[in-house]
């Protein structure tokens, strides 16, 4: 049975200090939001900005010097990535950030692990480096907790920087240079990915005279469309410093997108003049995602650092092929874990939900899980076991920190580290049942409460007479959007209802036909047909949803996606 669905009041405002050119909606929508006044006309303000600080991010000064000393003095630098979509974006913006500072003439070394190698910098990786002759190792993404690779790479007589914005669990690794923003709690750069870490230091270096991709001492402003995918693929908060790189981001590649990003588009369907941070988050990110989990990212490194549009085109297709293969191994998990619950729902009764099994792909255990939370709205561990050994990821909901859940519980781990909303694990196969006690103990200590109904945080009211063009345009100009920035959830009061449809290929989708004071206008309620019921004999309709823009045979019209209804009361 669906949850029932319960709809929260929009925030009490008032506009009595409405800025000067605000609309009513959109004060409401962002003071609703806490943003206030004086922050409002910076918001709103879409200019391209100057990049933020970098040396505000603790250890950039100390890691920006060490590596403008390689590039003066030609050292062999090697970089050891991750294989995720952030791992990936931002090993390929600090290659081509160090390929132009040393104008091409430095051996950059790039090492990115297959799935099979685990998460973090591995032992086998820093010999492969070594091999290359690399005098400077930088880890981006991963190394704050690899303790051992790090004191590998020392014995080689490699110097390590680690470029990394998760959790240290532990002290940090001795004898390397680290810039993290977990190195500080009151860091302005707390929600910046690896790939934002990585554009701040091309800026520094840029700042240290440096050519890093847009010209000697200038902002590196080319390798904004990484960074951009990096953070939103990570799902980094859309605010902060976070916001005007991913805006600025999306301008780059809306007016000249490198041959990698346009084949990807293309791949997706996607016109590249037009993109926004809802498609990279759910058509390219998990594109590029696709090929780590599956076995081995180098195709997606590939593909962002080529220039060749026929070699982009080819790996964009190996991406989509990857893509299509994750989805239907996906499924398999979704459907073993439902099959799992039914013979089994006292599972349920835990406040974490954890799960386990046999033959699982471990690299998309955690896309597994992050749609188990969305079912189940609470925080949930995948794991596949193999061999008596448990490899798996943890994600959450924004009530309950799971990397620090897992580090209460160490001593059950061989392996843990994240953040707040998502981390990977692994542990003997016999201390599952162990985990998933203390997880749920966690959550109990935390006041974490069993999920009751969906709740649908209203941003604002919207008048019927509003559901027009020009709305929806000034409602876009709100974004990006994604983590820590949704789109305006809006609602609708007494529209008047002309009739309705179902469509789609099965038959499973509800288009509700409404004629209010703006026209005619659809409010589309994916999945669900089986509610056209409700609205036999209706009249008025309230609906609460997104008022977006939908293009079809080249003209432009008004839509709402609806994501509940009611019949009005009389």
């Amino acid at each position: 049975m669906p949850r029932p669905v319960e709809w929260v009041e929009p925030p009490s405002v008032t506009n009595a200090h409405l800025p000067d050119r605000t609309d009513p909606l959109i004060y409401a929508i962002l003071a609703g939001r806490g943003i206030g006044d004086d922050e409002m006309t910076d918001f709103l303000d879409s200019s391209q900005r100057p990049a933020p600080d970098p040396l505000l991010l603790p250890g950039m000064a100390q890691v920006s010097a060490r590596i403008a000393f390689a590039l003066r003095n030609g050292e062999a630098i090697g970089i050891f990535g991750d294989y995720d979509t952030d791992g990936v974006t931002s090993s390929a913006l600090l290659t081509l950030a160090l390929r132009a500072a040393s104008g091409g003439t430095q051996t950059v070394s790039v090492r990115l692990p297959k799935r099979s190698e685990g998460y973090g910098l591995s032992i086998i990786g820093v010999d492969d480096l070594a091999a290359c002759g690399v005098r400077l190792l930088i880890t981006v993404d991963c190394g704050s907790n690899d303790h051992e690779a790090v004191a590998r790479a020392r014995q080689h007589g490699m110097d390590v920087v680690v470029l990394d914005h998760h959790r240290i669990s532990e002290t940090p690794a001795e004898g390397a240079l680290i810039a993290s923003p977990q190195l500080a709690t009151e860091s302005p750069y707390r929600i910046v990915s690896a790939a934002g870490i990585a554009y701040l230091l091309a800026t520094a270096l840029a700042r240290e005279g440096f050519d890093a991709g847009s010209g000697p001492g200038e902002e590196p402003k080319a390798l904004l469309d990484l960074a951009m995918i990096g953070i939103v693929g990570d799902v980094s908060p859309l605010t902060g410093v976070n916001r005007p790189l991913v805006r600025d981001g999306l301008r780059k590649v809306r007016e000249r997108p490198r041959v990698g990003v346009k084949a990807l588009c293309d791949s997706a369907s996607i016109d590249p003049s037009a993109l926004t941070s809802t498609q990279i988050a759910f058509q390219i990110s998990p594109r590029l995602n696709a090929l780590g989990r599956l076995g081995d990212p180098r195709p997606a490194f590939d593909l962002l650092v080529t220039t060749d549009y026929h070699e982009a085109v080819r790996l964009a297709d190996q991406a989509e092929a990857a893509n299509r293969q994750r989805k239907q191994i996906q499924d398999l998990i979704l459907r073993d874990v439902e099959a799992s619950l039914a013979a089994d729902p006292g599972q349920l009764d835990r406040r974490v939900l954890v799960v386990a099994g046999s033959g699982w792909e471990p690299g998309i255990v955690g896309l597994a899980a992050s749609k188990l939370v969305d079912r189940y709205q609470r925080p949930v561990v995948v794991l596949a076991v193999d061999d008596g050994i448990a490899h798996g990821s943890a994600r959450s909901i924004p009530e309950f920190d799971i990397a620090g859940a897992l580090s209460v519980s160490a001593d059950l781990l061989i392996r843990h580290g994240g953040h707040d909303q998502a981390a990977g694990l692994s542990l003997r196969e016999t201390d599952v049942n162990a985990i998933a006690e203390a997880l749920h103990e966690a959550a109990v200590r935390s006041e974490l409460e069993f999920p009751g109904p969906t709740q649908l945080r209203i941003d604002a009211d919207l008048e019927p007479a509003r559901l027009r063009l020009d709305v929806a345009r000034m409602i876009q100009g709100l974004g990006p959007f994604g983590a820590g920035n949704p789109l305006p959830l809006l609602r609708v009061m007494r529209l008047p209802l002309r009739g309705y449809s179902v469509m789609g290929r099965e038959r499973q989708h509800l288009k509700i036909h409404t004629a209010g004071p703006a026209g005619l206008v659809d409010a589309i309620l994916w999945n669900g047909a089986g509610r056209s019921r409700d609205l036999l004999g209706a009249r008025h309709v309230d609906v609460v949803g997104h008022l977006e823009t939908n293009v079809w045979n080249g003209s432009q019209r008004v839509q709402f996606q609806a994501l509940d209804f009611r019949v009005s009361s009389n």
